[in-house]
């Protein structure tokens, strides 16, 4: 089974969602073909609004105001 590629939203409508007001921090979730997107405090439930709408498609996932949507900070212990 193979997966669909993500599609990248064009660059103006991620600057709107980066934009948006007192949204710092919360969850996008896009529809690259229709634009919508779908906020939430996390990015499950940002993902699940976008999956009531769109059950089919493929999303892409942006953290306002950041540059990544989650970041690593640990380590693999070795045992």
């Amino acid at each position: 089974m193979s997966l669909p590629p993500v599609k990248m939203p064009s660059p103006e409508l991620l600057a709107k969602v980066h934009a948006l007001k007192g949204k710092k921090g919360m969850f996008a979730v896009i529809e690259p073909d229709s634009g919508r997107y779908f906020l939430g405090q996390t990015h499950l439930e940002a993902a699940m609004k976008a999956r009531e709408h769109y059950a089919d498609k493929v999303f892409y996932s942006i953290r306002i105001g950041y540059p990544y949507v989650d970041r690593h900070r640990g380590g693999i212990k070795k045992i």
